[in-house]
């Protein structure tokens, strides 16, 4: 079993487009790991990502780069976080249910 990522990444892009590149960039967020369409206009899209590293985020700004009609890629926002505190914080309600 590998080992799991020291790290969990957080990302927000916003990828200015043609209209008519919207399928194939349906397509291309659909077969990425870790990528989703949050809001989309004609012109605009806002992408989710989350990743165990930056090589990950790097990776699909690239292949978000590739799709025919996209203008540009720009990274709004970025959080790293040690992926032991992302545990402990997930799992922080059962602790403190568990004292009582």
């Amino acid at each position: 079993m590998p080992e799991p990522a020291p790290e969990w990444h957080l990302a927000s892009l916003v990828v200015r487009h043609r209209p008519d590149a919207i399928p194939a960039l349906a397509a291309t967020i659909a077969g990425a790991q870790g990528l989703e369409l949050a809001l989309q206009d004609d012109t605009r899209s806002v992408l989710l990502q989350e990743s165990d590293g930056t090589a990950g985020l790097m990776d699909n700004i690239r292949l978000i780069e590739s799709v025919a009609g996209v203008y540009a890629v720009n990274l709004v926002y970025h959080h790293v976080e040690p992926r032991g505190l992302a545990d402990a914080a997930a799992s922080a309600p059962a602790r403190q249910e568990s004292l009582r």
